[in-house]
C-alpha cells in the first residue's frame, strides 16, 4: 500500500523498488519455510493471525474492544470491513495527491495505525516523526493545538487507567477503551485536518492567494 503513492509517481524508481521489495520478500519466505523444517505453517501464525484476530487481549488500539464485544455471528462482517478499511484508501489518497508522495504515504500509516488489530506505540512513532514535515502547512490547521494536548493527556491516562483496571481493581475495561478510543479519533482529526490543510494550501496557490516562493 505504501507503495502505491511512489509508483503513481516515480514509475521507474518504483518498478526498481517493487523488484528489490518482492525479492526481499522471497528470500525471507524461502528462509522461514527452511527455519520450520520445510513446512508453510508459520503463514497462519504470521498472517491469519492479524486477519482473523483470534486474539483480543487490549491494546491501545480500538478492535480488541468491538471483537471481543460484538455478538459472534456478526464477526465475520465487521471484521471483513475493519481489514478492508487497510487497503480502501491508498488509491483515492493517491489520485488526489499525485505530487505529494510523503504526505500520502504519512496518510497510509496512521490509517494502518489506527485499524490494525494490534496497535503498539511503535505503529504511531513513524507518522508522528513526519508531522514536522509540513510545518508550512501550520497556519492552515483548524485543529493542531487540541490535538497536541489530547494526545499528551490520553498518553498520559493509558498507563494510569490499566493501573487501576488491572491491578488495582478500581475500574473496568470501559475506562481503558474510552482513553484508547478518543486517542484514535484525535489521531483521525490530525489526519484529516492535515489533508485540509494541504488542499486549502493547494487551493491558495491555484487562485493567485499566495505566491509560491
Amino acid at each position: 500500500m505504501v507503495l502505491v503513492p511512489v509508483f503513481m509517481s516515480h514509475r521507474n524508481k518504483a518498478v526498481l523498488g517493487s523488484a528489490v521489495f518482492l525479492l526481499m520478500f522471497g528470500v525471507l519466505h524461502c528462509s522461514s519455510y527452511l527455519l520450520e523444517g520445510g513446512s508453510w505453517s508459520y503463514i497462519s501464525s504470521v498472517y491469519g493471525f492479524l486477519l482473523t484476530v483470534p486474539d483480543h487481549t487490549p491494546n491501545i488500539g480500538a478492535a480488541w474492544y468491538f471483537f471481543s464485544e460484538m455478538f459472534s455471528h456478526f464477526t465475520v462482517l465487521f471484521l471483513s470491513v475493519y481489514q478492508v478499511n487497510l487497503i480502501l484508501y491508498s488509491l483515492p489518497l493517491t489520485l488526489k495527491f499525485p505530487n505529494s508522495p510523503p504526505l500520502v504515504i504519512f496518510s497510509i500509516l496512521m490509517i494502518l495505525a489506527l485499524f490494525k488489530p494490534y496497535t503498539c506505540v511503535g505503529d504511531f512513532v513513524v507518522p508522528f516523526a513526519m508531522v514536522p514535515l509540513w510545518s508550512h502547512l501550520l497556519k492552515y490547521l483548524q485543529q493542531f493545538y487540541i490535538v497536541a494536548v489530547a494526545t499528551v493527556v490520553l498518553t498520559l491516562l493509558w498507563p494510569v487507567l490499566w493501573y487501576l483496571w488491572v491491578h488495582c481493581l478500581n475500574a473496568n475495561s470501559n475506562f481503558y477503551f474510552a482513553v484508547t478510543l478518543a486517542f484514535v479519533l484525535f489521531q483521525s482529526f490530525l489526519l484529516s485536518d492535515l489533508l485540509y490543510a494541504k488542499m486549502r494550501r493547494d487551493y491558495a496557490f491555484e487562485h493567485g492567494v499566495i505566491q509560491k516562493r
